[in-house]
């Protein structure tokens, strides 16, 4: 058998495997290669990327806290006369107010898990203290309209509570709930 320059000899077959083992040599190499690049790509969401800080573990927790958050209502309790002091201690704590008179001055404090207020009023004054110390409990206070100064205190010292409070009237302009234990309900209806 003959070589390439025509020389006899026993060097056929390594010419032949040389020519075929390169060619699958830097096929596989890049196989190899781009496959990593392959498994290197993410899915893009450049929605996401504008909330993503180390602050959110996914984008279902960043769209929670977005979704919940409402400009105009922070717009509208700059221009009161007041104070609003919210503390939160705790994951998924809300507090929601849309509050209308002449001197506002509220205090939450919300120290434990999935606890939520919302505040509804329209009074002349508007005094509130609230503190929840527990878990998923729940305070709904609505007055669409009073003539009297409101000044009330509710405490919440538990888990799984709720106090729901409608309107306002003279045995109740200065009232003070207080819940302790698990698992109580209180509605209060005020004409």
């Amino acid at each position: 058998m003959r070589n390439e320059n025509g020389a006899a000899g026993s060097g056929g077959p390594i010419f032949i495997k040389q020519k075929i083992m390169k060619p699958l040599f830097f096929k596989l190499l890049l196989l190899i290669l781009f496959s990593q690049v392959a498994l290197a790509q993410e899915e893009e969401n450049p929605g996401f990327d504008q909330y993503s800080s180390s602050v959110f573990d996914s984008k279902e927790e960043t769209l929670f806290v977005v979704s919940s958050m409402n400009p105009k209502q922070y717009a509208n309790s700059l221009f009161q006369k007041g104070d609003i002091l919210v503390q939160q201690i705790g994951d998924y704590n809300l507090f929601n107010a849309n509050l209308k008179a002449n001197e506002v001055n509220v205090s939450v404090l919300q120290n434990g898990d999935d606890n939520a207020i919302s505040l509804s009023k329209q009074a002349n004054t508007i005094t509130q203290n609230i503190i929840q110390s527990g878990k998923n409990n729940g305070i709904q206070d609505f007055t669409y309209y009073t003539k009297y100064d409101v000044n009330t205190q509710m405490i919440q010292q538990g888990n799984n509570q709720n106090i729901q409070n409608y309107g306002t009237n003279s045995l109740s302009k200065d009232m003070k709930v207080t819940q302790s234990g698990n698992g109580s309900s209180v509605i209060i209806i005020n004409q």
